[in-house]
């Protein structure tokens, strides 16, 4: 038997019906649209933002932009005077204050949660230190102007009357007053913000060490902290040091608890028990009053935190991917002795049976015992290790304490507030009433979501489709795909307030009203590169080998994608979407710029809206009475709720991912 042309039967093309050639044509178009729309949108609210800062840049020049010490808007005589150098050394040293907290406390919770803790509960624990990621940054705020600051003045006050003479070069580091505003309790603050981040990548950097590499350490005759210290660290070392630039650059883009600690006072080396101010505050401050040179010098000041936060960021992101895939060669040498035996016992070390197994070695089911060495722990090397684990205890203690000491406050301060009014009724015209709610808020909130969601969650998954499971991975497809991707990681570095005045000069101000449309747009570019990124993790890893099955018997591009792909890699995506939509429910920043607020009920897109961060901003900087700060706490305590219901039901439904994982 022959085929068309002669040719034999099993040589015979294969030729598709037109109506599949034209929906895997029509699925590639979507997907190339929906990718280049997200793109596109978001480059042109950058242009608007970029075109902004002519006026200042032509007024002061770049460099005498940035190395400017003065920023007065309004001056008794002459023209205003711009500049952003103490803006810089005011993110630059609550950061650096928030890193030197946040860093040695993550890198122990980490340890405790990998090594130290038994097993059943490392889970657990560590679940528990990420609920701090979910607190919005309103609410430490809230936290940290109603608590931490009189708690802490007498001992700052003892601080400054005790070092206020002590000099570093000619800088009077604890110089007094001591005032409600301070860089030592803003970078605190934030110092507990960041904690959960870099623990969380700190932790999965560590657990990439090899167990071979964690045995052989013990074989060798280390304890466990040896073991952790010869092994572990070294190898993770550069994933930590990017954990700590991801650190540092969320630190770097905080804004709402910033306003509400540090103050507005740009000043430069000046006492760290003083006021300042930082890059990102004085834009949420500023910009909603600002025109002409003023805008643009805050604008200018938002495009000098973005180049900040990308470089730190893409920094981070290449330490960490080198952390993930470090070699181990040579570690084992040059920490135990080129030999590759045990460090020799100290001076007065007995000889006989190795004690580890009751100095400081836990065994689980599912982890093998150590091997017994020839010498036995030391005196001096028991104590060693005794400290060190004492500092990964009090370090878990840093992450839990704060935690607990928040959600106390907010059940204390906030469920007297919580009665079945507080739904139904608007906030109080009067201030000092305690009769009102936060119904305006709840109902702009999930309007804000809804806008957002819709918006984010669909062009994220089909960027995502785009990135991974439409084009190729090899030649200009490849390259094009690797491009989109570099954009939504850059993305994941903006920091909202930048967030909120891109949206502002490109929406707000070119339609010359706020409105609950443009905060939707917002909180949707914040949700957009987590969708993204979640669902493009979640794409590779449905096993090639489905898909390839589902091609061999002739199944077009699309319903393979529709019946295969998109079922196995679903619950991760949902979950992606759920944890986006809890990201940027909480946000204040860019709400301030866009949707405004209101006082009534409003369900018209086009009109401000009110929102419960914006409310808790609102109740606790603009207005503070007693019954403004109680109504403040009791929205805290919904907005957690609602946060804390999306990240559980994320955890809940990633577990059917689990099958597309294995």
């Amino acid at each position: 038997m022959s085929g068309e042309g002669g040719q034999p039967a099993s040589y015979a093309r294969l030729v598709r019906a037109r109506g599949s050639v034209a929906a895997d044509r029509a699925y590639l178009i979507f997907a190339a649209i929906a990718a280049f729309v997200a793109v596109i949108a978001v480059g042109y609210l950058l242009w608007k933002t970029i075109e902004q800062t002519g006026d200042a840049w032509s007024t002061f020049g770049v460099l005498g932009f940035l190395t400017g010490t003065e920023w007065i808007p309004t001056p008794a005589t002459g023209d205003a005077i711009f500049g952003a150098l103490p803006f810089i050394y005011g993110t630059l040293m609550t950061s650096l204050i928030a890193l030197l907290l946040a860093v040695p406390a993550s890198i122990g919770i980490a340890l405790a949660t990998t090594v130290f803790l038994p097993r059943r509960w490392r889970g657990p624990v560590g679940g528990f230190i990420n609920l701090l990621a979910a607190v919005p940054s309103v609410i430490f705020g809230l936290w940290g102007i109603t608590v931490l600051v009189p708690f802490l003045r007498p001992a700052l006050e003892w601080i400054a009357n005790t070092f206020g003479g002590v000099s570093l070069f000619g800088w009077r580091l604890f110089e007094g007053p001591v005032t409600a505003g301070s860089f030592l309790i803003a970078g605190l603050v934030l110092g507990i913000m960041v904690l959960p981040v870099v623990t969380a990548i700190t932790r999965e950097v560590l657990l990439t060490v090899p167990r071979e590499q964690q045995e052989a350490a013990y074989a060798l005759g280390a304890t466990r902290w040896e073991m952790v210290k010869n092994s572990m660290l070294p190898w993770a070392r550069s994933g930590i040091v990017g954990a700590s630039a991801l650190g540092l650059g969320r630190a770097v883009g905080e804004t709402i608890a910033i306003a509400m600690l540090l103050g507005n006072a740009p000043n430069l080396f000046s006492s760290i028990l003083g006021p300042g101010a930082t890059m990102a505050s004085v834009i949420a401050l500023e910009t909603n009053e600002a025109d002409g040179l003023q805008l643009s010098s805050l604008t200018a000041l938002a495009v000098v935190l973005f180049v900040i936060a990308f470089l730190i960021n893409a920094g981070a992101r290449l330490l960490v991917s080198r952390g993930g895939t470090r070699k181990r060669d040579g570690i084992l040498r040059r920490a135990f002795g080129r030999r590759g035996r045990a460090a020799e016992p100290d001076a007065g070390a007995g000889t006989g049976t190795d004690d580890r197994s009751v100095d400081s070695w836990t065994p689980a089911r599912s982890e093998p015992l150590p091997i017994t060495g020839a010498h036995a722990v030391s005196t001096s090397r028991k104590v060693r290790s005794r400290i060190a684990e004492g500092f990964i205890w009090f370090s878990l203690a840093i992450g839990i304490v704060p935690l607990v000491l928040v959600m106390w406050e907010m059940l204390y301060k906030g469920l007297p507030a919580i009665t079945p009014s507080f739904f139904t009724s608007l906030p109080p015209l009067d201030p000092s009433s305690y009769d009102g709610g936060i119904s305006n808020a709840l109902i702009g909130t999930l309007i804000l979501m809804g806008i957002a969601t819709v918006i984010a969650a669909p062009l994220g998954v089909l960027t995502a489709l785009f990135i991974s499971d439409v084009t190729r991975q090899t030649g200009w497809q490849g390259r094009l795909s690797r491009a989109i991707g570099f954009f939504v990681d850059v993305m994941l570095g903006i920091p909202s307030i930048v967030v909120g005045l891109v949206v502002y000069l490109g929406i707000v101000v070119v339609q010359q009203h706020f409105s609950a449309l443009a905060g939707g747009i917002a909180l949707a570019i914040i949700m957009f590169p987590i969708v993204v990124r979640a669902a493009d993790e979640m794409l590779r890893l449905v096993p090639p080998g489905q898909k390839e099955a589902a091609q061999a018997l002739g199944a077009p591009k699309w319903r393979v994608t529709w019946s295969i792909v998109l079922p196995s890699a679903g619950p991760g995506i949902l979950t992606g979407i759920l944890l986006g939509l809890a990201r940027a429910s909480g946000e204040t920043a860019p709400l301030l710029f866009t949707s405004l607020g209101n006082q009534f009920v409003s369900t018209n897109l086009n009109e401000p809206i009110a929102a419960i961060p914006q409310l808790i901003y609102q109740n606790t900087i603009q207005v503070q009475t007693p019954a403004s700060l109680q109504l403040a706490w009791g929205a805290a305590l919904v907005l957690v709720a609602i946060i804390l219901v999306l990240n559980l039901a994320a955890a809940l439904i990633s577990r059917r991912a689990r099958p597309a994982e294995g």
